[in-house]
């Protein structure tokens, strides 16, 4: 696919999810209880429910950085720190139609970080797939819980991955350590998701249950995979609304207050963290390429001298 292909779908999907959005608060807008419900979280917060809501939001954030981090973490020079200030920078962006936050921090890696844009490129590929494992992981577990008499089965099943973090008695050259401490960074990640829905739907008045909520983060996960739209926007407060009469117990106008509720969260907790990283960010990278242009221009006269 020709790089203009890319920009031409891009664009596309932000400009569908938009309309999407567009559509759900509009559909939030003719149902009178869901407004109702929504008046009440205005009047009278839940700093409980907001409090938790905050720190799964922070948890999501840690998460996606640590499995990115080790994923990169052998073939350059990173922190973690570094890694959790570039993922809070590039989401944020890629709300944005050419998703410049992950192509920007594909350049940061290369240029400050010395990790070959190969490198990176091949992270992202590896993150896909462990972002999908992990969601049909959840879902499996979730499946058995709620459909099956296997409740037990089900509850050790969803705690397995949390075993990953044994893998750090791994020795490191071994590139299976990698991926299993990816596994349990996005697993982290997966959970923060679910206790977000847990609260949001709380603000509504909703008490989910845990394979619920589980549920919720399953279908989120999902939808923040579909290519082109920058974190699942639009899509997934449709597929959450849409998910809960099929599936669970909130009726769709619900389902999308709370995913917009959900997505409000987010913006106010990452946005200004992204931010207030993007200046940093954007020096060291420009420290890096004059550091860069010096030495060949320092090469280049030793070569005619």
């Amino acid at each position: 696919m020709s790089l203009a292909t890319k920009k031409v779908l891009r664009t596309v999907g932000f400009a569908i999810g938009v309309a999407l959005i567009i559509g759900a608060v509009v559909a939030i807008v003719r149902s009178a209880p869901t407004l109702d419900q929504l008046r009440v979280v205005v009047a009278r917060p839940d700093v409980w429910l907001i409090t938790w809501a905050v720190i799964a939001t922070l948890g999501s954030l840690i998460g996606a950085s640590g499995m990115f981090y080790v994923l990169v973490r052998p073939f350059g020079n990173i922190s973690f720190l570094e890694m959790g200030k570039l993922i809070a920078a590039s989401s944020v962006l890629n709300y944005l139609p050419m998703r410049p936050g992950l192509l920007g921090r594909i350049a940061h890696q290369e240029v400050v970080n010395k990790i070959p844009m190969r490198r990176s490129v091949l992270s992202i590929v590896e993150a896909a797939f462990i972002c999908a494992l992990t969601v049909l992981w959840l879902a499996v577990a979730v499946a058995l819980v709620r459909w099956s008499s296997l409740r037990i089965v089900g509850a050790i099943f969803a705690a397995l991955p949390v075993l990953c973090a044994l893998a750090v008695l791994i020795p490191e050259q071994f590139d299976v350590r990698r991926l299993l401490e990816a596994v349990f960074w996005r697993w982290i990640d997966l959970l923060c998701w679910t206790v977000r829905y847990w609260a949001v739907f709380g603000m509504l008045g909703i008490e989910l249950s845990p394979e619920s909520a589980a549920t919720a983060a399953c279908i989120a996960g999902a939808a923040n995979m579909i290519p082109f739209l920058g974190n699942g926007l639009g899509v997934r407060e449709w597929a959450i609304g849409l998910a809960g009469p099929a599936l669970t117990s909130w009726t769709t106008d619900t389902g999308l207050a709370a995913e917009l509720l959900n997505r409000c969260i987010d913006l106010v907790v990452v946005v200004p963290i992204g931010l207030g990283m993007m200046p940093g960010i954007a020096q060291r990278i420009r420290i890096a390429t004059r550091s860069i242009e010096v030495t060949r221009s320092d090469e280049a006269s030793r070569i005619k001298s």
